[in-house]
Formats: structure tokens, C-alpha cells, sequence
């Protein structure tokens, strides 16, 4: 975690990954001295040494209590899939911290009962072959063609996913599937907020599940960046770099 100032943008990573994941946005803020924090889940980056069973609520509470204890007064969360789900979280427990949002390829709802089951499925395969599998699937699923297409990516792409234990996949997939459903509170969020999904996303959050959350939260944008899937600030750094920019020129 970097600490700057009492405010800034705070990144919230997709999984399987960690806040490496947005080092192409942390070069761009840097540039435009635009203040911002990053964490690692538990079990993921530099946390991969802290294995512990927790919900997403759990995870809102330590993200936010040490920014808080560090004298942070205002964040502008960017949240990638399961960091759209810390965020919802943070909403609910944290309003008076939160200058906007950044939602991207992530949804409201909950899992569904199949969903559960496919993960604690997952699980039971993690315990027995280890993680390699799903990294491998993950590779495909949250990638668009474009990306495939550039080894470099991919290989860096791999590399920061298996930055993680196999313990901390596991309590992250229990997380996933024990989150709430917050698709009634996206009328209360009355702070400025984009919406961001990859265009080539057709297996994890196509645009039009991730729309539902521009589409219930009153005065938002939503953005569809091209050439990218699930990993928008991954696979298309420029494209989402102008757009984040061009929010937080009118939020700060």
C-alpha cells in the first residue's frame, strides 16, 4: 500500500490476481501526480504469506481500517470484478470515505445457487491438482483475442496470477460465493460514478450484465473499452487510462 495524501484512488484487484494488475494506471497516475493506494487480498501479491477464511466484508473492514488508522479521509475505489464486490461493501460500511466510484467488469448480484457449487466444485479440484488448472482457465476466460495475441502479456498475465497460494485462492472462492446481493443498493449511491466493461468479455461479465449497474445507479456512466475482456486496465491500458482520467479530472 502507497500513501500520499489524506485522499485518492484506491485499487481493488480482479481474481486470481493482485494489485499488479494496474501498473500501467499507477505509472499514469503518477505522471499526472494523482494520488492513489493499492492492496493485495489475503493469499494473493504481497499478502500471499496471510492465509485466512474471510467474507468480503471482512476484507471492506481491513482495506479500509488501515487506510483509515493511516489518516486517509477520502477514497475513489477502481474495482476489477471481485474488487467491484469489496466496493459494494465499502458502500455499505464506509459511505462517508468514498468520493466516487469506478466499477469495472464486475456485477450486483449474487451468486446464484449453480454458481456456489461450481466454486466449492473448483475448490475440490484446487485441493486435490493444485491451482495450475484454474490458472490455465482463468488465461482463457478473462482475455480477449487481442490479448492472447501478445505472449508478453499473457506471460506477465500468468506470472502475477500464480503470485498467489493455493489456501488463498480456496478462502477467495468462499468469499465469492458467501457475498451478498447488492443490486438494491445501487439507488442509494449518489457519488459519481463510472461504469466499465471489456467489449470482448463474452465468459465472465459481458457488458450487458456489467450495464446493470450503470443502469441502477442514478447519474452514472458506463464505457465499454474495446479490445479487452475481463481485465480492461490490464489488456487495454491507453484506452482505459483516458477514460479514468477523464473521470477524475471531474471528480477531484
Amino acid at each position: 500500500m502507497r500513501i500520499f495524501y489524506p485522499y485518492g484512488v484506491l485499487f481493488l484487484h480482479a481474481f486470481p490476481l493482485n494489485k499488479k494488475m494496474y501498473e500501467n494506471q499507477f505509472r499514469f497516475l503518477e505522471s499526472k501526480n494523482i494520488p492513489y493506494f493499492a492492496v493485495d487480498y489475503f493469499g494473493f501479491g504481497d499478502e500471499k504469506g496471510v492465509n485466512l477464511n474471510y467474507t468480503i466484508s471482512d476484507l471492506a473492514d481491513s482495506i479500509m481500517y488501515r487506510l483509515i488508522s493511516l489518516g486517509v479521509k477520502k477514497v475513489i475505489p477502481v474495482g476489477d470484478s471481485m474488487g467491484g464486490y469489496v466496493m459494494f461493501e465499502i458502500w455499505r460500511r464506509y459511505r462517508d470515505y468514498v468520493g466516487g466510484f469506478i466499477f469495472v467488469s464486475t456485477r450486483a448480484e449474487a451468486d446464484t445457487e449453480e454458481m456456489k457449487k461450481g466454486r466449492y466444485a473448483t475448490i475440490e479440484r484446487i485441493e486435490k491438482e493444485g491451482k495450475g488448472f484454474l490458472i490455465k482457465f482463468m488465461l482463457d476466460a478473462q482475455t480477449s483475442q487481442t490479448t492472447k495475441e501478445d505472449k508478453e502479456k499473457m506471460n506477465k498475465l500468468e506470472c502475477i496470477m500464480n503470485d498467489s497460494t493455493e489456501e488463498g485462492i480456496i478462502n477467495a472462492l468462499k468469499a465469492l460465493a458467501g457475498r451478498k446481493d447488492s443490486t438494491g443498493i445501487l439507488k442509494d449511491i449518489n457519488v459519481p460514478t463510472l461504469v466499465v466493461a471489456g467489449e470482448d468479455d463474452e465468459k465472465v461479465t459481458p457488458p450487458s450484465v456489467v450495464k446493470k449497474i450503470s443502469d441502477g445507479i442514478s447519474g452514472s456512466k458506463f464505457v465499454v473499452i474495446p479490445k479487452s475482456a475481463h481485465l480492461p486496465p490490464f489488456e487495454n491500458p491507453e484506452e482505459f487510462n483516458n477514460v479514468l482520467y477523464n473521470f477524475l479530472r471531474e471528480v477531484l
